[in-house]
């Protein structure tokens, strides 16, 4: 019995699958084999492929671009033929998308500026709404201009005219700060022209620009402010001035400058001495004169005013022969350094009254009056001294005796009193009359009977 293994017979595809196992040492020794310069080739031919792609125009790849401003031509053309845009072309609803085949070599540095989407104002030739077609740029060297949306954009148009020599009128509110004053303002320039839609520029009533003197800096001298410019119709109401224009001698204007002159004040009064002239009638005399206002206020050159302490009357008010009081409205002189007075006149109250004198009289008898039935009086006492004032045209008639001094008992019990002394004047308005007695005080005894 044969024992011996027995063996598996050989596989006749063994050589093949021998050849395709060593099939990679294989084409790892052919890559190997010179391997950087394989290499070198290989990159060599990849720059030169792709060098090959980028300088062929006619290979592009698409490229979108969007919220591309749309820019605005021709707007002085459209004015120069009559016409105006007044819709609001702002950034929202003037931008557009582009979609664009751009040549590849220039894909990474191109920008949406270079496809330039604009309008052209200057091809509208009616108002109302006109509807622009944007227009693009396409050159070999950014591309082509696929797709431009919207491919349009609507205006509204109307016509553009200008009025000339419109006045410039200041509404002034506040006051001039606290020590100064200040004339009335003048304008650089006082006239503009005023351009613009004919809608808005047809309703044009004044032009007016508001001056607030209260924030005006307390120095002297001349100041100059900026004011911006309001429209505004016949009613008051202000305009929309977003497309209106104004210029004078072909320059355009942005605001109108306000000049003001500022000058310290002084606190003046009229002087006393030279109110009144002439004399009044006999036996009276001028007792006060009132002016109205007392206190002028007066601006002008600091140096000059300083100078100044009081003022004068064109003119004096003439009481000659006046026996009343009376009033006179009178001219106030204005110093000619002044340039600016409170009022230019006044009103001067003058009071006129009898000249009053004062005469004495001496050894007056004193009496007492008006003691009870059953009593008597006495007092030491029997003579005073009495000086009287009054008009000087009554004491030609008064006599001493016509002075009565007296003193009152008139329900007293008995007793010693120390009582004033009263005095009456017969035939005479006592009223006119004032008087000082000495002694005012007399010391008076009532005893019964």
């Amino acid at each position: 019995m044969n024992t011996e293994p027995q063996r598996k017979p050989a596989r006749a595809d063994r050589p093949l699958v021998r050849a395709f196992k060593g099939l990679p040492r294989k084409f790892w020794g052919v890559l190997s084999h010179n391997l950087m310069w394989k290499l070198l080739a290989l990159v060599l031919a990849v720059s030169l492929w792709a060098g090959l792609i980028t300088q062929d125009p006619t290979l592009t790849r698409e490229r979108v671009f969007t919220d591309v401003p749309v820019s605005v031509t021709g707007s002085d053309a459209l004015r120069r033929n009559g016409f105006i845009v007044v819709s609001d072309m702002d950034a929202s609803t003037a931008a557009v998308r582009l979609r664009v085949d751009v040549p590849q070599r220039e894909y990474n540095s191109v920008t949406a500026s270079n496809y330039n989407p604009r309008i052209d104002l200057s091809k509208i030739t009616e108002t109302g709404e006109q509807t622009l077609k944007i227009s693009t740029t396409s050159t070999t060297t950014y591309g082509t201009v696929a797709e431009v949306y919207p491919e349009s954009i609507s205006v509204t148009v109307d016509r553009y005219v200008t009025s000339y020599r419109l006045p410039i009128t200041v509404r002034q509110t506040g006051g001039f700060p606290s020590g100064f004053y200040g004339a009335s303002p003048t304008l650089d320039p006082s006239v503009v022209s005023v351009s613009g839609p004919e809608s808005v520029v047809s309703r044009i009533a004044r032009v007016a620009v508001d001056f607030d003197a209260s924030r005006l800096p307390a120095q002297a001298g001349l100041v100059r402010t900026a004011l911006p410019m309001t429209y505004e119709d016949e009613d008051g109401n202000v305009l929309d001035d977003t497309f209106i224009e104004a210029s004078t001698a072909g320059v355009l204007l942005r605001s109108i400058v306000v000049e003001q002159q500022l000058y310290p004040t002084k606190s003046l009064s009229l002087n006393a001495l030279t109110l009144t002239s002439g004399t009044p009638a006999e036996g009276y005399e001028v007792k006060s004169v009132t002016p109205s206002p007392n206190v002028l206020i007066a601006a002008g050159d600091e140096t000059a005013l300083s100078a100044l302490d009081s003022l004068f009357l064109e003119h004096a008010v003439d009481v000659s022969n006046r026996d009343a009081s009376f009033a006179a409205e009178v001219k106030v002189r204005k110093p000619s350094e002044l340039v600016y007075l409170s009022t230019d006149s006044v009103m001067l109250s003058v009071e006129i009254g009898p000249t009053l004198v004062a005469r004495d009289f001496a050894d007056v008898p004193l009496t007492l009056s008006g003691t009870d039935s059953g009593l008597s009086a006495e007092s030491q006492t029997k003579a005073v001294s009495v000086t009287v004032t009054g008009p000087k045209l009554q004491f030609d008639t008064l006599k001493a005796s016509a002075l009565q001094a007296y003193v009152s008992t008139a329900g007293l019990a008995p007793g010693t009193y120390a009582l004033p002394v009263q005095l009456s004047i017969r035939n005479a308005e006592e009223q006119s009359f004032t008087y000082a007695i000495t002694p005012q005080n007399v010391s008076v005894t009532i005893t019964d009977n």
